[in-house]
């Protein structure tokens, strides 16, 4: 399961950038493992950075190390306890997106938000994963809805 998504490497002790949801964060106390790509790595250390968290492996000692690990996403094989309105990444990629049609195809977590990744008409965007924006999620029902707002679409959906 994806539980995170590494950035660009910090400084040359081997620390990348960390897009994570706060309450993923259990997953990269030092000395957990998770995998990134094919390999098992086991968490150096977790650091507050000025934009986000940043993490350390054990298996990257530097900066040449942690720039070949850059971008790929972090998955466990552990699920955690969801709080209410939480979900999994899975659980919402295919989602319909109503009522503008179009369907969830990701998630990018990022240091402020989330977002969900739809496509329509082969055109994908972003939506902030708010409930402002997005107040129904139903699973079962296999939709979530977007509040329109003007400058939330790609401008020739806007019209």
């Amino acid at each position: 399961m994806k539980v995170a998504r590494l950035g660009r490497p910090h400084g040359l002790q081997g620390f990348l950038g960390l897009y994570v949801d706060d309450a993923d964060l259990a997953y990269f106390e030092p000395g957990s493992t998770v995998l990134v790509g094919d390999r098992e790595l086991t968490v150096r250390a977790l650091r507050r950075g000025d934009k986000g968290w940043q993490v350390a492996f054990e298996e990257v000692p530097d900066r040449t190390a942690a720039e070949a690990i850059r971008n790929l996403d972090v998955l466990t094989t552990s699920e955690r306890e969801l709080e209410e309105g939480e979900f999994w990444d899975e659980d919402l990629i295919g989602l319909e997106v109503r009522p503008l049609g179009g369907v969830v195809v990701g998630v990018e977590h990022g240091p402020v938000q989330s977002r969900l990744v739809v496509e329509k008409d082969g055109v994908t965007f972003e939506v902030p994963f708010v409930a402002d924006l997005v107040p129904v999620v139903d699973l079962e029902g296999g939709f979530v809805e977007v509040v329109l707002l003007e400058g939330l679409l790609p401008v020739d959906e806007e019209g």
